[in-house]
């Protein structure tokens, strides 16, 4: 740092005109400010500086050497804000999961992150489940949190999964539903119902298999998301089957019923995925230690898949 020293000591010098002034602007003494600016001169084996009295100007090759100077610090400058930029940027736990996950299942894990981990920063981004996907296969991301079906050949082949919990899918009803007083359903009991069912194509099929290993046929009606099909619900359009976590707000409030269906169980793992050979940060590490340690209640602890 010592040449940076000289150096504002010679632009400070040049732009003043003054030792006087150089030396009240730096807080050092006229000595240190000439001592500068010899040091300066005989690495540059040239003079920079004309004294006439108490002012001084710059030689021809003062002048080239003030220019450069000048850059240089500027060009310092921009680096040690870039780096500054991104030390914040990659101090910044980044957390991609899909919607379900990052609606219903992070919020508590983030909670339990940030009380043990309070100085850390995080965000957290949402996308659907194809968004995610194509994000991994084009090597945008490196890890997410999302369901894992048996049918995502890429997810199964390409990736490390570590399976958090396992979700049952309830059979969700408007209150004042006429089974509202039924202990148990049974299959024949579902006939004639509209079913709605999520766009996803993987979960559309990870519902209705299940189904229809049972011989339950029902008409479908696609909606966009979970949300959606809860109002629809509501309004008595249709019956759903919802993973626990998308409903139990609803259940606990009374504003939803829910009821078991005799032999059926419709279920979905939820997880971890990450690239293999891929080498997280310190922090990535500490929040899978502490996602995997805080696995949902009501299910067991999950595996390296």
């Amino acid at each position: 740092m010592k040449i940076f020293e000289k150096m504002d000591t010679f632009l400070t010098l040049a732009e003043c005109g003054s030792f006087t002034e150089t030396a009240k602007q730096l807080y050092c003494s006229q000595p240190t400010i000439s001592a500068h600016i010899q040091q300066l001169e005989e690495m540059l084996d040239a003079k920079l500086l004309i004294r006439s009295g108490r002012s001084v100007s710059l030689t021809p090759q003062g002048t080239i050497f003030y220019e450069y100077a000048q850059r240089i610090t500027k060009l310092f400058d921009e680096a040690s804000d870039q780096i500054k930029q991104s030390l914040q940027t990659h101090s910044i736990l980044s957390i991609y999961a899909s919607n379900y996950m990052g609606v219903y299942v992070l919020p508590d894990l983030l909670r339990k992150f940030h009380e043990t981990y309070p100085k850390q920063q995080f965000e957290l981004h949402t996308y659907g489940y194809d968004e995610l996907h194509r994000m991994l296969m084009q090597n945008k991301i490196d890890f997410a949190f999302m369901p894992l079906y048996d049918d995502d050949k890429y997810i199964q082949s390409e990736l490390n999964r570590y399976v958090l919990f396992e979700d049952r899918f309830m059979l969700v009803l408007p209150t004042g539903h006429r089974w509202s007083e039924r202990k148990t359903l049974y299959s024949r009991d579902l006939e004639n119902s509209t079913l709605l069912l999520p766009q996803s194509r993987l979960l559309q099929s990870c519902i209705l298999s299940p189904l229809k290993t049972m011989g339950i046929r029902l008409s479908t009606v696609s909606m966009s998301n979970f949300e959606v099909i809860k109002e629809a619900v509501k309004t008595g359009l249709g019956i759903a089957f919802l993973p626990y976590y998308a409903v139990r707000d609803q259940i606990e409030k009374g504003e939803l019923l829910t009821k078991p269906v005799c032999g059926l169980r419709i279920e979905r793992k939820n997880g971890l995925v990450y690239r293999k050979n891929s080498s997280p940060t310190e922090v990535e590490r500490d929040f899978y230690a502490c996602v995997q340690t805080g696995v949902m209640p009501g299910y067991d602890a999950a595996t390296v898949l």
